[in-house]
């Protein structure tokens, strides 16, 4: 479902490590205390942050000032996986240094076992010889990033929680599932069972012990619990605490943040099935995405928000926007390749305080694969966009 822009730059940032959450009785550290708390520990102040992704040098040639840079890391280290890209599996190490000297905290969006599951291969969780790789690959990246000695942001395994989700609704829970994660160089997972929902924790306490500066963030699918979008009466909320729900049942409520996702194409992508040469605003290959600004025909911007505000919620963890498209708006179905349209730059810039009071702390945009709208190709859209925000931040 997500494909890989590999290569590289690299990253860290100012922050505390050692800031801890405002003084107050056991249960009362509200929501946006996290969302504070995320900015203070990545970024060193409170502001709703911002990024970019999935363009090496892009930001940094092109002068767009951002909070965050992400990049993808794929593969096994006994592959041809990220651990192999440069010697001694120093990839997001060089990627951090980037930026780090950019004054950009890094974000690495961890994309492996969602492949797996994605193609039905379950049975790699209990493989004990390619999760003993997995763990020792995931052990690495904190290495490197405890190596760069700045705060990072790490998303763990897209859509991997959305398939053990729709695994568990055909009755095959997480502590059903095998996962094999005993051995000798992880003693943080030995009490831990052997699940998909140890192994979850497992990454968790890994990326503690390796790199307290990192902050980790499951990411919330919003197809495990589906409603469709062009239903007034659908029940939102109930979808984002359904979601929230199953990530606590596998760690999510010992993590730093769940990462929310719009769309992972144009708009205007989709609405031509992919790049055909029909265009329809509703019948595309996924149906209507290109959302109402104005909140009153459906689907529209009010949706997503009010899912995201039921996840945030339920989960008691900020959120921050992943891999959101950088198309412009139009009234015109569709596009070209590279030039699709979107308004979802357009959309959130305009309406941070809205974004702030669903329970995000940031948001960050890039493609998710090849020809879309991207930094060579949107008119400069999202640097003034960028540039215009980052000269009145909103703080959280």
């Amino acid at each position: 479902m997500f494909a890989c822009a590999c290569g590289g730059g690299g990253g860290g940032t100012t922050g505390d490590d050692d800031m801890m959450m405002p003084d107050a009785p056991d249960g009362a550290i509200t929501l946006r205390d996290r969302q504070r708390k995320l900015a203070m520990d990545l970024r060193g102040n409170p502001d709703f942050m911002i990024g970019l992704g999935n363009d090496n040098q892009g930001p940094y040639t092109n002068a767009i000032p951002i909070d965050l840079h992400y990049v993808y890391l794929v593969g096994y280290g006994d592959g041809t996986g990220w651990p192999t890209w440069n010697t001694s599996g120093n990839y997001p190490l060089y990627f951090a240094q980037t930026a780090t000297m950019h004054q950009v905290t890094p974000m690495f969006t961890y994309y492996q076992l969602a492949l797996e599951l994605e193609q039905n291969n379950d049975t790699v969780l209990a493989d004990t010889a390619r999760m003993h790789q997995y763990l020792s690959d995931m052990r690495l990246l904190f290495q490197r990033i405890a190596d760069n000695g700045t705060p990072a942001a790490v998303n763990i395994e897209p859509d991997f929680f959305g398939y053990l989700m729709a695994r568990a609704g055909m009755g095959k829970t997480p502590d059903m599932i095998v996962a094999r994660t005993h051995h000798a160089d992880a003693p943080e997972c030995a009490s831990l069972p052997e699940t998909a929902a140890g192994l979850t924790r497992c990454i968790v306490a890994i990326a503690r012990a390796t790199a307290p500066k990192a902050r980790i963030g499951f990411h919330a699918s919003m197809w495990g619990a589906y409603y469709d979008v062009l239903d007034p009466n659908a029940d939102i909320e109930a979808s984002g605490k359904k979601v929230a729900d199953f990530l606590v049942s596998v760690g999510g409520d010992g993590t730093d943040f769940v990462s929310v996702e719009t769309l992972d194409r144009d708009a205007g992508f989709w609405e031509t099935s992919g790049g055909g040469n029909t265009c329809s605003v509703t019948n595309g290959s996924r149906g209507a995405v290109y959302w109402d600004e104005n909140n009153t025909a459906l689907p529209n911007f009010s949706q997503h928000l009010r899912w995201v505000k039921a996840l945030t919620a339920q989960l008691d963890r900020p959120a921050v926007e992943w891999q959101t498209p950088l198309g412009l708006p139009s009234s015109t179905c569709g596009g070209t390749n590279e030039h699709w349209r979107d308004n979802r730059v357009h959309y959130f810039f305009g309406h941070v305080p809205d974004l702030i009071d669903a329970g995000i702390a940031g948001m960050t945009f890039g493609t998710g694969a090849s020809a879309q709208t991207n930094l060579a190709t949107d008119n400069g859209q999202f640097k003034a966009a960028a540039t215009a925000y980052k000269a009145a931040p909103v703080a959280m």
